[in-house]
């Protein structure tokens, strides 16, 4: 597991109406991620987070919730992925740490495969790990703090 250089908090609200089962929904931009590789993410739900950056309400659970990762050439790197498995409160504290790789955020979306579990304007909270596009070389050769 490789030092957490960066981090950035998003959410990703489910919207004003109730989500339904296969539903999709987009991450929105955030500027400090953009022309960025990802080296790491979690997420988290209303036992560790209670209130989003937004105001909103954090789910109460991450299970039925998958995310999909995609680069900067349209290719899901991370297909459908459970969030439960990124919650480090489930995995013994640990985040996933994955292979960089040039993030697409505004491409990215979470998959809600049981909506019983989630109600209007509630939010799902990732902090995605990072190194800037510029210090990634550097950052592969391990001399990042040069």
């Amino acid at each position: 597991m490789r030092p957490i250089l960066r981090s950035y908090l998003i959410e990703v609200n489910l919207g004003s109406s109730a989500p339904g089962a296969g539903q999709n929904i987009n991450i929105q931009d955030y500027p400090q991620l953009r022309d960025v590789y990802i080296t790491g993410i979690e997420s988290f739900n209303a036992s560790q987070i209670t209130i989003s950056p937004a105001g909103k309400n954090i789910v109460g659970s991450n299970t039925g919730i998958t995310l999909t990762l995609m680069d900067k050439f349209n290719m899901e790197m991370m297909f459908q992925y459970p969030t439960a498995d990124l919650n480090p409160g489930v995995v013994f504290g640990f985040y996933r740490d994955i292979v960089p790789f040039y993030l697409q955020l505004t491409k990215s979306y979470i998959t809600i495969l049981d909506p019983s579990l989630y109600a209007a304007n509630e939010s799902v909270i990732f902090n995605v790990f990072y190194i800037q596009a510029k210090d990634y070389e550097k950052y592969n050769r391990g001399n990042i703090r040069k």
